[in-house]
This record gives structure tokens, sequence and C-alpha cells, in this order.
């Protein structure tokens, strides 16, 4: 089966503190908005269409741009575009999932710190982060053997920190889209922090109805944040009625320090809504920075990943073949002297047919099992002749009692092979650390990897003997060896071959269809006696279809293969009899429609359906999380008769005309129960991505999805791992610190009893490199809701760079076979590396000032008039300076001594203005990215006005019109009166002057 398992996130958007996980969103995130997952995917499709353009595939020629500059591109049209058509992406999608889920899991991490999230001027503690994660990722791909996932998670990691810098720090607002490659790379030091008392935007948004476009108050030279509440950074208090400048806040409606504290307002752009960022309107060059720096992380050829590790390695990284890891697992004991020589036959048929096609597998991995263990060995290589010759060199030896240590052989493949794989087991002996099945199913779900058996033998069926002249008869053990493996078969979709040791090479044939790139399957039940008939539809995708047939009584099936015209099919059919009762039937070109195949005998049949086509599924259960809002892939086993959410993938809307159902099977085939009302999300590329929400059955079960082809044909599509409902809840929160060599770290988990009645719930601890070595396992009486908090340790060794695959598992007393609860956790170690440290900021000396600004030169009409000037001495002790800058941003002058890096030299720093600014700061760097500062405060304790001078060339507002008017009705009015007055005062004069002429 090859239906890959995505990580999609649904948020719920009560805390999100970055660049949104996912386009799954409850609400509306804006057209044109950049996700995690879009911002990453799209940076590694831009970095290895660059490395295919570069590297173009044997007889073929590709023009600069012919990859680069396609328009949308997805995953499948740039293999389809470098491959050709019928070569599934399938692997690649997976390697880009992995990156983006380990980005994302962040917030589920570290949702209150900080500097996971560049928040609250933590800038020089994410660098550091982000310094470590690289350097770590570095380290585990120089490895042998090496561990991939772990890579995946800590690039993850990485990729989230360096994309939350271009949407929550104030970087684009003076760059724009232009990166910032500085971050993350040892002995490359960062641009100053502004200090701890410094302003940095000042207040707008809806409050005082300001548009924040133009808030920041700090130039391009001086990195900030924006503080964001519920973190573990409190952004400093200023009382917005009284101040209207202070620290920026992240903004938007989940941040309350916004709306409470100076300044109000914020900074982040992490979507295009105004409603949800408050610098939405540099969302896009945001983005496109985190596009361009995800691109050179990966394609740089000095300081990306791919110029580091090599291309050999960054192929496998990203898995950029089409094909899985071909897995071997050997029993290489001395009994299996008789059968090695058909296996290593069988090995070498299958790697010669894959070496050079389009199908050849990504990498060989070869484990090899024994007795003792301490001789298991693993050995992996990406190179087809290499494993040839490591597979000649493969002699048998050891043993001495019938079980062998198969579960360790499966452990240690499935610890390093790629996701998806098929990995075949062959041998003659039952397991002798059976205990660690549930350690091998738990890895075996996680990687989606299927486990196929062949078995030349069994240790509760018949002894075994060393071989060769000196044979020694073995203990007889009743291990239930066959069980095992049926059951571990059955789990993940696989199948257990019994055969003979002559019948070894047969089995070539059925695991060379298995491997091939572009596998689906339709169809996989079992046909007990009293059913008769096994039907399948054929879609116009399917290129060719196989039936395998699989006798439990090992005698040859008897059948007949109707068409959907229902004619018996004759053309196109070729049957290979494997002997053992298995037939392998091949379909050419069939035609569409459903198909019948009917039984003749009566003996049970198990009977599964594949075909060669691009028409894929991705099946994720999603839930939420009410820490952080979000709904994630779940880890481990859904938990029974809750409502479980899917997520529907499928890779290009160009294959599918509907996608109707959801159906569920038991184990054997048989159909549990049907759901609709599927609902179609929105995607920023062609693929349909669709969500379903139904409740869980009590019992394990399989899932496929029904719907129709642009032809209006039925498609089925089959997972055929085996998903088991349980009835515990089991987390496993991160550790509490890193694991060095030597040193202790504590594993914490929480486990809940999610069932009916109460339970003695045991959690178990197992790890592949024994760092967990007491105390591993614990018991809790749990009644129903319950739960219980523990934490296990776990133990270094003296070697560096080993990474320990860590599986907790938990499980009711009344659970039986599979019903168990487990989480997986990928450790690395490290070795503590004294590095030569500078944590001393240069310092900064103000020496004179020049001037005064009192309260009344403080008026913004008149401020500009009155002058001020002063000096500082700025000298590093360290490593030395690397930048000297002041807080001016559009006015004053600022004047430094030239230095070269490094410099230890006292130089001098010349700085003027006038008493609009009375607040200046002076920022010294050094080369540790440590920051020193001088700080000229010209008018102490008084606080600037709120209102600004405005121009009398300004059109005057409506209260000042009114006021004119009222001033010339009043001036007018009285000036009537004063001319009255002026002429009564006339007239009586000359009344007097008359009168006195008359006397």
């Amino acid at each position: 089966m090859r239906c890959v398992t995505s990580f999609l996130l649904i948020l719920s958007f009560e805390r999100v503190y970055s660049f949104f996980p996912s386009r799954l969103s409850s609400v509306d995130i804006g057209d044109g908005t950049w996700t995690h997952a879009d911002i990453t995917e799209t940076g590694i499709l831009k970095a290895v269409a660059a490395y295919f353009e570069a590297n173009p595939r044997p007889n073929t020629t590709l023009a600069a741009g012919d990859l680069t500059q396609m328009e949308d591109m997805t995953t499948r049209k740039l293999f389809q575009a470098y491959y050709g058509g019928g070569v599934s992406e399938s692997r690649f999608q997976d390697a880009i999932n992995s990156i983006t889920s380990a980005n994302n899991q962040v917030n589920l991490n570290h949702l209150g710190t900080a500097a996971w999230h560049c928040n609250g001027e933590t800038i020089r503690e994410a660098n550091m982060k982000m310094t470590n994660l690289r350097e770590q990722a570095i380290l585990v791909l120089s490895q042998n053997n090496i561990d991939f996932d772990m890579a995946r998670i800590l690039i993850g990691q990485f990729l989230h920190i360096m994309q939350m810098f271009y949407s929550n720090t104030n970087w684009v607002e003076f760059n724009g889209a232009v990166p910032y490659y500085s971050l993350g790379i040892q002995n490359k030091p960062l641009l100053g922090q502004a200090p701890l008392a410094m302003d940095t935007c000042r207040s707008c948004g809806e409050q005082l109805d300001i548009k924040c476009e133009k808030n920041m108050i700090v130039n391009g030279f001086i990195l900030t944040s924006g503080y964001r509440s519920g973190q573990d950074v409190t952004k400093p208090y200023k009382d917005p009625s009284v101040f209207r400048t202070g620290k920026c806040s992240h903004g938007g409606p989940w941040d309350e320090s916004s709306s409470s504290v100076a300044a109000l307002g914020g900074i982040n752009k992490d979507s295009t809504l105004e409603s949800l960022s408050p610098h939405s309107h540099l969302h896009q060059l945001a983005a496109q920075a985190a596009i361009e720096h995800t691109t050179y992380f990966f394609g740089d050829e000095e300081y990306g990943i791919r110029g580091i590790i090599g291309t050999k390695k960054f192929n496998e990284l990203l898995q950029l073949k089409s094909g899985t890891s071909l897995v071997f697992v050997i029993d290489y004991t001395g009994s299996m002297s008789n059968d090695i020589a058909g296996v290593k036959s069988v090995t070498r048929d299958i790697i010669l047919s894959k070496i050079g096609t389009l199908e050849e597998p990504a990498n060989f991995i070869f484990s090899l099992f024994n007795d003792p263990v301490s001789l298991n060995m693993i050995y992996t290589t990406a190179d087809g002749n290499d494993a040839l010759r490591y597979l000649d060199e493969i002699s048998v030896s050891g043993g001495g009692d019938c079980p062998e240590y198969a579960m360790s052989g499966l452990i240690n493949a499935l610890t390093i092979c790629n996701y998806n794989s098929e990995i075949y087991t062959f041998t003659d002996a039952s397991a002798k650390d059976a205990q660690l099945g549930v350690t091998v199913l738990s890895l075996a779900v996680l990687k989606g990897a299927e486990l196929e058996f062949v078995l030349t033998g069994d240790c509760s069926r018949r002894k075994r003997s060393t071989g060769g002249d000196n044979r020694t008869q073995r203990i007889k053990r009743s291990t239930k060896g066959m069980d095992l493996y049926r059951r571990l078969a059955t789990a993940t979709g696989g199948s257990v071959y019994v055969t003979s040791k002559a019948g070894i090479a047969k089995v070539a044939e059925i695991i060379k269809e298995s491997v091939k790139t572009s596998s689906v399957t339709v169809v996989k039940t079992s046909l007990p006696a009293s059913d008769k008939n096994v039907t399948f539809p054929v879609d116009q995708t399917i290129r060719q279809a196989t039936i395998k047939i699989i006798a439990l009584d090992r005698t040859t099936p008897v059948y007949k293969l109707y068409t959907p015209d229902n004619t018996e099919a004759t053309s196109n059919v070729t049957v290979s009899d494997l002997g053992d009762g298995i037939l392998l039937v091949k379909i050419e070109n069939p035609s569409t429609g459903v198909w019948r195949l009917a039984r003749q005998g009566s003996n049970t049949l198990e009977v599964e359906v594949t075909g060669q086509s691009t028409l894929d599924i991705t099946v994720t259960f999603v839930k939420l999380d009410p820490n952080s809002g979000f709904e994630y892939e779940i880890s481990g086993r859904p938990i029974a008769g809750e409502n479980a959410t899917v997520i529907l993938g499928i890779p290009s809307s160009d294959d599918v005309g509907t996608v109707d159902e959801v159906i569920l099977t038991d184990t054997e085939g048989v159909e549990l129960a049907r759901h609709g009302g599927l609902i179609q999300l929105a995607s920023r590329t062609d693929s349909l991505i669709y969500r379903t929400t139904f409740s869980l059955p009590v019992k394990a079960f399989q899932i496929a999805v029904e719907g129709s082809d642009m032809e209006g044909h039925q498609f089925l599509r089959l997972r055929s791992r085996k998903i088991v409902p349980v009835s515990i809840d089991l987390t496993i929160f991160p550790l509490n610190g890193r694991l060095y060599i030597n040193e202790q770290v504590a594993l914490p988990f929480l486990v809940v009893n999610k069932g009916d009645a109460a339970s003695n719930v045991t959690v178990t601890v197992k790890d592949d490199q024994n760092f967990a070595s007491t105390n591993r396992s614990v018991e809790y009486m749990l009644q129903p809701g319950q739960n219980a908090t523990g934490e296990f340790t776990l133990q270094a060794g003296p070697v560096a760079g080993l990474i320990s695959t860590v599986t907790v598992s938990a499980s009711a007393s009344a659970a039986t076979g599979d019903e168990f609860q487990f989480g997986v956790v990928i450790v690395p170690t490290e070795e503590r590396v004294v590095r030569e440290e500078d944590d001393t900021a240069p310092s900064c000396n103000v020496t004179t000032v020049t001037g005064t600004c009192d309260v009344t030169m403080l008026d913004p009409c008149v401020c500009s008039q009155y002058m001020w000037s002063g000096t500082a001495e700025i000298q590093d002790d360290g490593f030395g300076l690397y930048q000297v800058t002041s807080s001016f941003n559009t006015t004053g002058s600022f004047q430094h001594d030239n230095f070269t890096l490094g410099c230890n030299d006292t130089i001098s720093a010349t700085i003027t203005s006038d008493c609009c600014k009375t607040l200046v700061y002076i920022i010294a760097v050094d080369l540790a990215s440590n920051t020193g500062q001088c700080v000229f405060d010209l008018a102490p304790g008084l606080a600037k006005p709120f209102h600004s001078c405005k121009p009398t060339n300004q059109p005057p507002d409506a209260w000042s019109s009114k006021r004119v008017i009222i001033v010339a009705v009043v001036g007018v009015a009285g000036l009537f009166c004063l001319i009255t007055v002026v002429i009564v005062v006339i007239r009586c004069r000359r009344r007097k002057k008359t009168l006195s002429l008359e006397d």
C-alpha cells in the first residue's frame, strides 16, 4: 500500500504566534495568505528545481528556467517534468511533510517560549537556537548510518524560527523581501537589538483610529520584535492613556498586550487580513523573504545543506529518488545455510532489476540478525553495485537454539528506513525477542512501513539444526513465532509467505511488483469458504493491475477472472504460479469498470489487488490540542468510540471527478461502515483536500476512499495498515533539556484512561541504544477519565552523535494482542562543546552633552529651533566591534570613527539633534552579537506633548471656522456700536456749540 500519511494542521485560532501552520483553518485567514506549510514547500521546491536543472537526467537537457520558472509548481509537476509521467512524487512529498510537521510541532511543544517565535525582542536567543539546530542537523547528516528522520526534525525546527523572524520582527519593514542570510550561521553576527528601555513603536489601531502601517519608530539598523501576551517574556508596561510610545506588540485579536500596554497596535505580518495582522500590507514581502531564505538554506553552494552534505545525501534527505528504501532483514544463523543461497539469489535478482531504472530504490538496507544479539549488523547504501558487493559477503554462522533475535533486526531496519518502505524478513525461526514486538509495531506504524515475512520454518512446528557437517539439534520452543509474524504483517498491511527452501527464489516476483514506485492498493480481503467472489473497480488511471492470491492451506488456488462485461478474462493476462499456494496474476492495460474474481474451490484465500496508478490518497487523523488551539495529526493510536476527524488528500485534481465516501472495513475486508458528507477544503495548489468526521469503531479497522475519476468510472483506494482504536491516551512531552554524553535527561509523559472502567495501566519505555536502562516500567490504577504523570530517565553513554529511537507504550490490564498505545521520540546525543564565549557587551560612555531642552522647548511648534549635541566613546574587550549605530530615524545626525571588524580600540562618536528628539540611543554591537548602549536624555522626566504642531497652511478645522465666524460677528457688532457712539458724541458737541453761540 502506498497511501502516504501526511501531516496537516487545522487551526481553531485561539493562540497563534506566527505564520499560520496551514490553510486548513476554521476561520478566514485571508486570500493569498502564505502559511508555514506553503512557505516550506515552496522554498524546498525552488531549491530542488534548481538542483534538478543543474543535474539533468541522463540523455536529457534542461535549460535555465525550465524548472525554476515553472508556474504553480507542485511536487507532482516538478517530478513529471524531470522524470516523466508515471513516476510517483509521494516520497518527496513525504519528506516535505515531515519537515513541515516538525516546523509546526514547535507551536505545540514550545507555544509559550518567545525565542522559538522571535517574539519579545528575543532575537539573539532565537538566533542561538537556530545556530544550534543547524549545527546539530549537519552533525546528524555527517554520520555513516544517517537518521534522516532526526535530520528532518531539526531542519523543521530551524525553519520555524527563521520564518518567524520575517513575520514577527521589523526586518521586512526596512529591507522588504531581502532575506537576512546571516541568521543561524555560526560566527555570523547579528545587527543590534533595541535596548529594553528603548521605545520602538507608537500607538495605533482601532482604539485610536490610526492605521499601523507607519508605527515603527526605530530605524532599519536596530532589530526589534513584537511582544505577545501569554509567553515567557512580558511586554514592559506603559500606561496607554499617558504614553503614546512603547515597545511593539505582536498584535491581532489574541494578543492582549496590543490593546492594554503602550504602544498599542502591533507589527505581525502573519496574514493578509488587517484584522489579524497590523502589518498585513507587508505579508507578501515577509512570506517572500521566508521562501527565499528556505531555498537558500537547502540550496546555497557554500552555506546550504546541499553544499555541505553533498548531492548523494541531499537526495536521500528529501527523497528525490522515486523509490522507497529496499529493506532486507536476513537471518544469517547457521541453520540458514540451506536457505541463504536462495535468499541472496532473490535479493540479487531484485537489485539488478532496479538499478538504473526510475524504480531504483532510494537506498538499500541490510539488517542481519543472529544469536547472540551482539552479532546483529546493519548496513545501508544508495549505490546498487555497492549493495551487491555487500550481499555477496554475507555468510552464515552462529546460532545454537531455535529462536533468533528477529525483532531486534527489524528494529534496526525500521530506525533508519524511509517512510512507506516495505521490509522483507527472511528466516526459518521464531523470534527469541518476541517481547519487542510492541516496539516493532510502534515503529512500523510511525514509519508507515509494511512488514513482509518469507518463512521457511518456525520453532513451534519443528526442530532446527546448525547445518553443515556438524549438525546439532536445537531446543524446540513453543514461541508461537508464526502468530507473531502474521500479527505484525496484518497490522502493517503486509503478508506472510510460507514457502520451502527451494521456493524462496519465486518470491522475488512478488517483491518486484511491490517495490514499483506508483503502486496503489485497491482491495485486500480474505475470502472464506462461504464467499465465492471478490470484486474490484478499475479506473482510467490504472495502467496495470496485479492480483496476489495466497491459499492458506498452501494448495494451488483455483479461480476464474471476469472483465467488467462479465466475460472471462483471457487477453493481456499472465499468471505466475510461485508455489506453496501463491499465484500472481497480472493484467496489462485493464479495461475500466468492475472486475470479478470467482473462486472455484473451497479453500480460504487471501486476495490483494494493486495497480500502477498516479491516483493516490493520503489519510490523516487529526485532533485538537487544547493548549495551542490547533488540530494536529494524532501520534500513536486513536481513541475507541470517540469522534475522529479525518483529512483526505489527493495530489492532483486532474485524476479525480468526485470523492464520495470513506469506507471502514475490518482486517478481513468486511465492510463495517460508510461515511459520506466529505467537505472540500481550500488548497493553494491543484491538489484536493477533504475533511470528514465520524465515530470510531471499537475494533480494529482499515480505511478506504471511494469516488469517481474524470470519466465517471469508480475508483477505490485502500490504506491497508490496520488501525487499532484503544482506550488509553498517551502524551510524550519534550525532553527536559538536551541529552549530553555521560549525562541524564528526563522524558516526561501523561497517561489517561479513556475507557469506561477502572484499569491497571502499564507504561513501558524501550530504546535501541539502551539509554533507558533502569525503571523501564511503571504501573498506575486509573479510574475512567483519570490521568497520571510520570517520567523516564535516559542516561547517555560516552559516545556523541548516537541517535536513540525511544518508544513509550501504555496498555490496560484488559487489553489483548495489539491493543496498546504508543509514542516515539528520537533523541540525539551531544558532547558539551566548550567554545570561546564572549558575553560582555561593548562599553559606551557619554563624554559630553551641549545644550538643554526644558518643557517650553518641547512644544512641537518650536522644538526644532533648539539644538543640542553630544559625544561618546565606544570600546569592546571581547571579540571586537561589529556595528555602531544610533536610534535616529529621520532627524538629526550621527557620525563615528571608522573601524575594522573586530576592533578593540576606543572609537569616538558625535551626535547632533534638536529638542524634537530628546531621547537618543547609540547602539554598539560586537561580533558575538552582544549589544551595548549610550543614552542621551535631554528631557529626563518630562513627557513629550501628545499633539503635533499643525502648519498654518493647513485648512482650518470645523471648530476653527466657527470661531472665525463668531469673532467676525462680534467684531462687526463692536464696530457698529463704536460708530454709533462716535456719531452721538459728535452730535452732542455740535449742539452744545450752537447753544453757546445763541447765548
